[in-house]
């Protein structure tokens, strides 16, 4: 593809317009600068390396883009005469904003007459703050009907305003502005009224230096929108969105501080929660890096619709929109007050406190717990962060790199819509809601970018980079927190994605290659979290037998491998030998592990086997209700359907005061997406509709509680040292009173 030529029209922030165009030089070609010839333009055509144009007389035929960076007639500028000088010359406009609706339709109609395309730019809607706040509001839009928006903005940029909020809330009209009275002098003009029907508060900057008009204002942008439910905050332009859920005191709560009612879930909500990465960008990052970002997402729209004619159409008729509300609204706040002769004072953010919470203290931990901890000893909390960072590189660069093995995101310029990018990669019909999860976690991390319904890649990776990335992997790991069989296992999933993918790869032969289930046993026995978590199950089994009591009913649902049950077995057996009081039943869907479980526990008159299937109701597999004293479940309840159908069906097999003990992933497990997925069939649930694989620990909560359950306690807690790894033990409680 030829690039673009393309000039910028104005030196001052068009800088920032040259910055976006030498991110994309297969794209664009700086074909040079016009501009009044002022010593500002000339050094910036040096600096740049371009020609500097005086006239748009003097310009070349063969440009075919401008970027016309003056102001607009509304404010005093002769953009838009330009503009329309330039398309007269054959030559595709985009103008930044802001610009009058009749600057805009006149420009549209010059476009029209002259056969080119006319565009506003405006990059304040593409910086990732904004998007993301933007996708969550649409999100909860979908559940919830907005009751308030409450913002803040200065005068220069209430434009961008109105455009975030229309890309946030998917409409403007109807719109009503009306100013309060302010006192005298006030830096802040007040505005009520409505957007898009919704009641507004708008505190306006409204305020500016005559020598240095484009600054000293006290803000950008910050939009809070007031939903029944909480509120969503952009607290600023470069973020962070902060997510409030309303404070909510159920009756139970009020007048028996009783926690445990399913009214009561929604109160394990954090009070606030960041969106994303909490952690916000310099100001020299924010303009070296993300504004010149955001412009190009313009400008690649512009050349996209040049170049491509099946690209997805322009609509004017929503800028025009925009304008009109725009110009409603600096009608209301009227004209700036002057305030010549500004000095900018900045302070040092080491005079303010700090603001990162310290790392939370491990809670203390219940007295069954105490061998757990030694099998830790020598772990620091650093080396697993490690692990966890090295892991999550690896697998999301092995997802990345078979999808471009695939051929498919090897050209930075070339978009994919999801259907078109399954049908390249030939991906089985059973895998593609999982690559459908692939592609937004790698949009999150930012390997892939979002734009238009389409994903795009920045670069190809090499088979040698993606192998270094699991060397490191290795060497976090460094038999330390596991077996090395374990990494090599996932290794072995990442070389082979592409197969897996299409089908031609059974994840399970990988798993359980030859028959032989030692690869399995490193995946599920010796992993840290795997040891830690079963000796949690085999000693509070072991605490909780009594001597002379009748045998505790035992149910293991999934069991697999054994490792579960080999634990507890190894830390019964020094009091109770081969004879616990215990009636274990081991069960699982497969056959496969019930012969080998027979085979290994032949003579063990306290173990039993079973099939069980827990996609379908216990009682209509032999198992009765009231019939359990404990169930155990180690990483299964994830490869359930609906995992909440699931527990409220297992549930009711318990006695009452019964228990369950439930290990389940956390956190989005990438290295279980490269690899279990495949077997593991695609969610029914909240998880389907969230797009998650896996569900949070407040989730859990949540799901037991609505299950009729009490949890007793979720260990290790969020100030333990495994904790990273995303793995928790569930304790939950059938209550006494419960009715069969």
């Amino acid at each position: 593809m030829t690039p673009l030529k393309v000039i910028v029209c104005g030196s001052t922030f068009g800088q920032f317009w040259l910055a976006a165009l030498a991110r994309y030089p297969q794209r664009f070609t700086v074909a040079g600068l016009l501009a009044g010839g002022s010593a500002r333009s000339r050094a910036c055509a040096e600096r740049h390396g371009i020609p500097l144009w005086t006239s748009p007389e003097a310009l070349p035929d063969d440009i075919d883009i401008a970027c016309v960076v003056l102001r607009a007639s509304v404010l005093g500028g002769e953009g838009s005469a330009l503009a329309q000088a330039l398309m007269a010359k054959g030559i595709h406009v985009i103008q930044e904003q802001p610009l009058h609706h009749d600057e805009v339709a006149a420009n549209l109609r010059c476009a029209r007459r002259c056969g080119v395309h006319f565009r506003v730019g405006n990059l304040y809607p593409h910086l990732p703050a904004v998007r993301q706040f933007s996708d969550a509001a649409r999100r909860l839009l979908r559940r919830q009907a907005p009751q308030y928006i409450d913002a803040a903005c200065a005068s220069q940029v209430a434009f961008p305003l109105i455009a975030m909020l229309e890309e946030s809330l998917g409409a403007l009209r109807p719109w009503q502005f009306a100013a309060a009275e302010q006192p005298p002098g006030a830096p802040w003009q007040t505005v009520q009224g409505s957007l898009a029907g919704i009641p507004l508060t708008l505190r306006v900057h409204n305020e500016v230096d005559p020598d240095d008009p484009d600054n000293h204002f006290q803000l950008l942008h910050q939009i809070t929108l007031g939903f029944p439910a909480g509120r969503l905050s952009l607290t600023d332009t470069h973020g962070p969105v902060i997510w409030s859920p309303r404070l909510h005191v159920p009756q139970g709560v009020k007048q028996g501080r009783d926690f445990s009612g399913a009214d009561a879930a929604h109160l394990l909500e954090e009070t606030s929660a960041a969106l994303g990465e909490p952690d916000c960008d310099s100001w020299r990052t924010a303009l070296a890096e993300r504004w010149p970002e955001a412009i190009a997402a313009d400008l690649l729209a512009l050349a996209e619709s040049l170049q491509a004619p099946d690209a997805p159409a322009w609509q004017p008729q929503v800028l025009l929109a925009r304008c009109q509300a725009w110009q409603a609204l600096t009608q209301a706040i009227g004209y700036p007050r002057l305030v010549p002769g500004q000095a900018f004072r900045p302070l040092a953010r080491t005079l303010l406190p700090e603001t990162r919470r310290p790392e939370a203290p491990a809670a203390a931990l219940p007295d069954f717990c105490a061998r757990a901890e030694t099998l830790i000893a020598g772990i620091g909390a650093q080396e697993v962060r490690a692990f966890v960072a090295a892991m999550d590189d690896a697998c999301l660069d092995a997802m990345l790199f078979s999808l471009q093995e695939g051929g498919a995101l090897l050209d930075p310029d070339r978009g994919w819509e999801p259907p078109a990018l399954m049908a390249q990669l030939r991906v089985a019909a059973q895998h593609r809601p999982l690559i459908a999860r692939w592609l937004a976690l790698l949009a999150d991390a930012g390997r892939l970018t979002l734009r238009g319904g389409c994903y795009f890649s920045a670069a190809p990776l090499a088979r040698s980079d993606l192998d270094a990335r699991w060397r490191a992997v290795h060497r976090a790991w460094d038999n330390r927190l596991g077996a090395a069989a374990f990494i090599d296992y996932l290794w072995d999933n990442a070389r082979l994605l592409g197969p897996l993918m299409r089908g031609e790869q059974q994840a399970a032969l990988l798993l359980f290659p030859e028959g032989r289930s030692d690869v399995a046993e490193a995946v599920y026995q010796h992993t840290i979290t795997a040891r830690y978590l079963n000796t949690l199950i085999g000693d509070w089994i072991l605490d909780r037998l009594a001597d002379g009591a009748p045998p505790l009913r035992v149910l293991e649902v999934g069991a697999g491998t054994g490792a579960t049950t080999e634990r507890v077995r190894e830390l019964l057996r020094p009091r109770y030998g081969d004879a616990p009081p215990l009636a274990w039943t081991f069960s699982d869907v497969s056959n496969f592990f019930l012969i080998n479980a027979r085979r290994r526990y032949a003579g063990l008159e306290w173990i039993s086997t079973a099939l069980l299937d827990i996609d379908r109701p216990p009682q209509a597999q032999g198992i009765a209700p009231g019939s359990q004293d404990l169930l155990v479940m180690a990483g299964v309840l994830n490869n359930a359907r609906d995992s909440e159908q699931t527990v409220r069906g297992l549930a009711q097999t318990l006695a009452p005061g019964g228990h369950m003990l439930v290990s389940e992933p956390t956190r989005e497990h990438l290295e279980i997406l490269i690899s279990q997925a495949f077997m593991m069939p695609p969610p029914q649930d909240d998880r389907r509709r969230s797009g998650l694989r896996f569900l949070t620990v407040a989730q859990w909560w949540d799901l037991f509680r609505r299950a009729g359950l009490e949890v007793v306690a979720s260990l290790p807690d969020e100030g333990h040292l495994l904790a990273p790894l995303g793995q928790r033990l569930f304790i939950v409680r059938r209550p006494p009173d419960a009715a069969l």
